[in-house]
């Protein structure tokens, strides 16, 4: 797992440890993502309510989006804004 670098963005430490997680499962082109809250939730060991909950925060922060698939599958996006975060996305976007 690539450790990221979250200067400036006042994160707590489960928050940073769900973003880790989430944006080193992002392996395609920018944009692109099929990582749900239990992915994180099963690399990281964490209750999936925690993981939840700080996804939540997250996308109060305007960090992450989350779509509802129509079929009760939830899909987790990384904001354009924080492109910047993904080591590979940072330089194609």
């Amino acid at each position: 797992m690539v450790e990221l670098n979250f200067t400036g963005l006042n994160l707590t430490g489960l928050e940073q440890e769900v973003l880790t997680s989430f944006i080193n499962n992002l392996y395609a082109e920018p944009g692109f993502s099929d990582v749900s809250a239990e992915d994180i939730a099963v690399e990281i060991h964490i209750n999936i309510n925690s993981v939840r909950g700080a996804l939540g925060s997250l996308v109060k922060k305007g960090i992450v989006d989350i779509v509802d698939m129509g079929t009760g599958y939830k899909i987790i996006y990384l904001c354009d804004d924080y492109y910047y975060l993904h080591p590979e996305w940072s330089s194609e976007s």
